[in-house]
């Protein structure tokens, strides 16, 4: 078999590659569409980012586990360090992925993106990041792999094994030398055996969770003291674009162009979730509550898209304005979210 590709989906979600890598997966089977409508409701961001200058960070949340490991019913999950892997000759660790690949399991690989010339770290300091391996063609010598390339585009394309073997050993060099951390290897393999059925309940709480600015999920695992959830969210996203106007010294890794990029695709799986919801007589037909998630989702792109704009133009004035166009989004939320709460309550969920 000269040539192998496992099957992927464009994914619905890609703000995170933890998000991008697990649902183009699970995207391709149909009967994980009632899980993935139950989840992706409540988000959460970093609370003390500017006392404590941590990185800000804006994201959907489901309990606080590590999302590449065993937090996907659907997907079978196997994780390896470089310690494990030590073993192997860089002909011999490219042989072992191209093995995986043909049980059927995708390899989730940390490496050293300065090393992938289509990443935008290429040749520059050292990246430690994840790429996905889906496929590979033994007469091109190379791997399908998936990550944001050098536009900060997601997509699928091909790099040479010996460009992924450089990307490995560095990465191998960096953990050794005590300058990073291994985050592990992961392999994927679709779970189609594991039962799934729709969830109102954990529809519901999440959305009174989203409305009450808190969590309840997996708070015996973890502490949340330093995150901020649901609505309250706008509040910090708004201190944070308040920060970036001033360029406050204590602001750390801007990445605010992501930041909107989240904000519209959770309006958008909200949009999306509405619709499948009516389509499968989960919730009463609600045309105007469909259509106005919807405008609040082109709202959300429309932002992100003038952000990104500006930013590549180098005009910093649009920072101070993102306040208010947030806290125009933000008076929307809450009287569609009870809406959306009532019509879970009180429906009679059809199928699976």
């Amino acid at each position: 078999m000269n040539r192998y590709q496992l099957p992927l989906q464009p994914p619905p979600i890609k703000g995170f590659l933890r998000w991008a890598y697990t649902l183009s997966i699970t995207h391709n089977y149909e009967e994980t569409l009632p899980w993935y409508y139950t989840n992706f409701i409540q988000m959460s961001c970093t609370k003390h980012f500017l006392e404590k200058r941590q990185t800000f960070f804006f994201d959907f949340f489901r309990g606080k586990p590590n999302e590449l490991n065993f937090n996907n019913p659907f997907l079978l999950t196997c994780a390896v360090n470089y310690e494990l892997l030590s073993g192997y000759r860089p002909d011999e660790l490219v042989e072992f992925m191209i093995g995986r690949i043909k049980q059927g399991y995708y390899a989730i690989v940390f490496i050293d993106e300065s090393k992938i010339t289509a990443s935008p770290a290429y040749e520059g300091d050292a990246f430690p990041h994840h790429l996905m391996l889906s496929g590979y063609d033994l007469k091109e010598r190379t791997f399908d792999v998936s990550m944001f390339d050098f536009n900060q585009v997601y997509r699928t394309f091909k790099i040479p094994f010996e460009e992924f073997i450089s990307a490995c050993e560095s990465m191998k060099r960096l953990i050794e030398s005590g300058l990073e951390a291994d985050h592990h290897t992961f392999f994927y393999r679709f779970n189609g055996e594991h039962p799934f059925a729709f969830d109102p309940v954990a529809v519901a709480d999440q959305l009174r969770d989203y409305l009450n600015s808190e969590t309840h999920l997996n708070r015996i695992n973890y502490n949340p003291d330093g995150e901020v959830f649901g609505l309250e969210t706008y509040e910090y996203l708004q201190m944070y674009f308040k920060a970036a106007a001033v360029r406050h010294p204590a602001l750390v890794w801007p990445n605010a162009v992501r930041h909107l990029h989240l904000l519209w695709e959770h309006k958008k799986v909200m949009a999306d979730r509405i619709r499948y919801f009516t389509q499968r007589g989960i919730i009463e037909q609600d045309e105007e509550l469909q259509q106005t998630f919807e405008e609040l989702a082109n709202k959300a792109k429309l932002l992100r898209d003038q952000l990104a704009i500006a930013e590549m133009k180098g005009d910093d004035r649009i920072y101070a304005k993102m306040p208010a166009k947030l806290e125009a989004i933000k008076e929307r939320e809450p009287e569609l979210l009870e809406r959306l709460l009532k019509r879970v309550e009180a429906g009679q969920p059809v199928g699976t």
